[in-house]
């Protein structure tokens, strides 16, 4: 075999991304180091490789390897956004998508500044997800752990009681130890079948049919498929300003609004989007055909009667979709927080149902 042909089976390409597991954290800098970098007027290809250099002082091999593969792949003259497909993980569709838009715009700071702060407000929220979900899972957890030892151990000991003493033992008591007693005997055949269904899952949800079938369910699903879409919208509006701001034109923000749409059943509606601006639609009616609340809307519509007088940009237009902005943020801080909340809900219920059968298990094995 061609020494060419080996060196090109050991690219990046065909081993896969250097960076494959990065914080937060990490993630934040980057973002900031080369939100920096551009705004000194330094190119894409010296800012990777600057901002690899201060990974590299950490001992942070694989973000360095990373980002100097994407400041390879740029000295080759491949655009920036598309050369970070080469690391997935360090850069997702959203940050791509971001990327891109800042190269339409001509506004790369901009961007990778967007990007910080939004990996800044995720690191946030996640933290404050984590406190208000950590202690009622783990009351659900120790309900579980304790609920067994009970099941297992203290029930069988005081129903040999009950019956040497001519009780019999209640049906709650029955249910728990059966209950128990299937679960431990039979863990390996569970555990077999739930990891053949996630294979199953999982191999179904990498066809095409199978993908869009499950983004369906998750778009359609109660609660979580509301904060999803209002997600997915956020991020596309905030963007939309700083575009027009820049001259871009509504159907040039179509890739962009693609690659930020994570889910098919939202590339659909992002098809809806051309097909009324491909026949001479109002970007208002455009995006309520898209499935943007009507709230949302309602400051670009009223922004469309403005017509610039000295410039081609819409400075009300731009205003619109800022106070759109605002609004689906808000919306998405609402619905994220209902979310969070039912699922709280549901831990506190879980560990405390289990919790009480445990308790009235043990009460009615002594027959009082």
């Amino acid at each position: 075999m061609p020494i060419s042909k080996i060196y090109s089976w050991f690219t990046q390409e065909n081993i896969g991304p250097k960076a494959r597991d990065v914080s937060p954290k990490d993630r934040e800098r980057v973002f900031f180091l080369l939100s920096q970098m551009f705004r000194a007027g330094q190119p894409s290809e010296a800012s990777l490789r600057t901002v690899a250099k201060s990974f590299k002082t950490e001992n942070k091999d694989d973000i360095c390897n990373a980002l100097n593969g994407i400041a390879h792949k740029v000295s080759q003259g491949r655009a920036l956004s598309k050369a970070c497909e080469l690391e997935p993980v360090l850069f997702t569709d959203v940050h791509r998508a971001a990327i891109l838009a800042g190269e339409a715009a001509n506004e790369m700071y901009n961007s990778f500044k967007t990007l910080q702060e939004l990996e800044l407000k995720k690191i946030q929220s996640a933290k404050s997800s984590k406190a208000e979900l950590l202690t009622p899972a783990l009351m659900l957890v120790f309900s579980l752990v304790s609920i067994f030892n009970t099941g297992l151990n203290t029930l069988p000991q005081m129903v040999k009681i009950s019956e040497q003493e001519g009780r019999g033992a209640a049906s709650s008591v029955e249910f728990v130890m059966s209950t128990t007693a299937f679960f431990a005997n039979n863990w390996h055949y569970l555990t077999g079948a739930l990891a053949t269904l996630l294979i199953v899952f999982f191999s179904m949800v990498k066809t095409p049919r199978g993908k869009y079938w499950w983004d369906n369910v998750m778009v359609n699903m109660p609660i979580y498929g509301k904060f999803l879409t209002y997600e997915v919208y956020n991020s596309m509006l905030l963007y939309f300003p700083r575009l027009i701001a820049s001259g871009v034109k509504p159907k040039q923000m179509i890739p962009i609004m693609k690659a930020l749409s994570t889910n098919a059943v939202l590339v659909e509606r992002v098809d809806i989007f051309n097909q009324v601006l491909t026949s001479g639609g109002q970007i208002s009616e455009a995006l309520e055909k898209a499935g943007f609340p009507e709230i949302a809307v309602t400051p670009v519509r009223v922004s469309e009667h403005y017509t610039a007088a000295d410039s081609q940009v819409n400075d009300a237009m731009v205003e619109g979709m800022e106070h759109s902005h605002a609004i689906i943020s808000r919306y998405l801080e609402e619905s994220q927080g209902f979310f969070i909340a039912t699922v709280s809900v549901l831990l506190w219920l879980g560990g405390g149902v289990i919790m009480l059968l445990d308790m009235l298990s043990i009460i009615f094995s002594q027959n009082i």
